[in-house]
Order: structure tokens, then C-alpha cells, then sequence
């Protein structure tokens, strides 16, 4: 563990395994989800160890300030220090980008932050079950809301506001749905069809494929928010043999 602008970032490099199989010398930063307001939790480390195990990739956690102490405007250049440094520790790695929930939404501002000032951008922007509107107000939400098991609109809007701390909502750094989404890398977006984010996914999805940015959306039907966490179930495995394709592949053509 490390320290970058006064908060703590994990590396988590992967054990060389036996035989022949090499680690893939791909870097991953990692976005923890929790509605910016909770911490690391043991389902995200569910959801890294699978990638660093089916990728071989170097993985980077960073430990964002979490609100209501800290806020979007903290953490946009904090997190773009610790891709500096990913980049000067591995120049010339295949990088990438995956966040969950709050982490998917703070990965696509800090994606959106990093094109407006011409930056280097990921391979690729792997999102499990991203926050990208914290405005809320889809109407679709609210049929959700019934269906899905974990996540409360009255408690997400809360949230939002602590972290947000005085942006409008629709800002695209507290709602990156509402940039152009144009001039951005590859993304793929794994969704719960019971996830109350699930709308503006959807909407998010259309948006980007219209301006021009490669995405996927792959949904499970009955997936809950960040379903891919339950490693052991076939969808879940199904979005993490997915990504392991994407960093794989990139790695042989490096």
C-alpha cells in the first residue's frame, strides 16, 4: 500500500504461476463502488480477485475520499494522479479502466476529465452496474424500485447530494450521462435486469453508441446491482470471461 495525494492506493500484483502461463503485464485501475459514502468491501475483492485471476493484470485500488467528508471534486484529481503514477511505474502497459456502481460513475468523469484535457485514454472501461445519473429521476426507476433487493432511491439521492457538495446533479462529474460521451475508448457496461440502475444504463448505452463510442451492455435478466460479484454464478462468470478477453487480447497485440 502506497500513499497518493494524502490517501492510501492498493497494488495488487498477481503471483507468477506455474508452467508457462505468464501474468499478462496489463495494468487495471479499479473504482470500488458504495455510493461514495462506504468503504472497500469484501464483494469488491470478490469481483478484483477474479479479474487479477483470469487476467494475470497488475490491479490498482485507489481509496477515494468518501463523503460526506470528501467529494467528486477531491477525487477527480486524485484519482488522475494515480494514473500518472500507473503509468510512470509500467510506460507503455496495456491499461485499463473498471469501477462498480458509485466507482463506475467516478471512473466515466474521470474518463470524461481525462479526454477534455487530451490525456491518455484506457484500452478499455469495464463498468458493473455504473451510477452514471445520480439525478435520478428516470421514470423508469421507480418500477424497478419494487423489484430490486439491495438498492433505496430516497437513500441514493442523499448520497448524491453529500457528494456532489453543491454541483448540480446533472453535472457530468456527478452524472457523467449528461456529457457528449464522444471521443471515448471501448466501453462495456454488465447490468442486472432487478438493478434500479438499469434505466439509465440503457439510456447511457444509446447516448455513447450514438456519438460514436464503442459499447457493450450486456444484461443479465435476473441479475441483482453488481450481480458479477457472485463470481460462482454462470452470469457472473459469463461478464468476467468477458473482461478477461478484453485484457487478454490486448496484451498479445501489445
Amino acid at each position: 500500500m502506497t500513499s497518493v495525494e494524502g490517501f492510501p492506493v492498493i497494488t495488487l500484483t498477481p503471483r507468477r504461476p506455474s508452467g508457462t502461463d505468464l501474468p499478462s503485464g496489463a495494468e487495471l485501475m479499479y473504482l470500488h463502488g458504495g455510493a461514495y459514502v462506504f468503504g472497500l468491501r469484501r464483494p469488491h475483492w470478490w469481483i478484483i480477485s477474479a479479474i487479477i485471476r483470469r487476467t494475470g493484470a497488475t490491479v490498482t485500488v485507489p481509496l477515494y475520499g468518501l463523503a460526506p467528508q470528501h467529494s467528486v471534486a477531491e477525487a477527480l484529481p486524485f484519482v488522475n494522479a494515480v494514473r500518472d503514477g500507473i503509468r510512470r511505474r509500467s510506460p507503455g502497459a496495456p491499461f485499463f479502466l473498471a469501477g462498480d456502481s458509485a466507482g463506475g460513475g467516478l471512473a466515466l468523469a474521470h474518463l470524461i476529465d481525462r479526454r477534455n484535457r487530451g490525456e491518455a485514454l484506457p484500452r478499455a472501461v469495464f463498468l458493473i452496474a455504473p451510477w452514471v445519473d445520480c439525478s435520478m429521476t428516470n421514470p423508469a426507476i421507480e418500477q424497478l424500485q419494487r423489484h430490486d433487493p439491495l438498492l433505496d432511491l430516497p437513500g441514493l439521492l442523499y448520497a448524491a447530494r453529500l457528494w456532489a457538495d453543491g454541483l448540480p446533479l446533472d453535472s457530468w462529474r456527478v452524472s457523467p450521462v449528461n456529457d457528449t460521451l464522444e471521443g471515448l475508448p471501448p466501453l462495456l457496461l454488465f447490468q442486472g435486469g432487478s438493478d434500479l440502475l438499469l434505466p439509465d444504463s440503457e439510456r447511457f448505452a444509446a447516448k455513447a453508441s450514438a456519438a460514436g463510442t464503442p459499447v457493450e451492455l450486456h444484461v443479465a435478466p435476473d441479475g441483482f446491482h453488481v450481480y458479477v460479484a457472485a463470481a460462482f454464478t454462470p452470469e457472473a462468470a459469463g461478464a468476467l470471461d468477458r473482461i478477461a478477453d478484453v485484457v487478454k487480447g490486448a496484451a498479445v497485440k501489445r
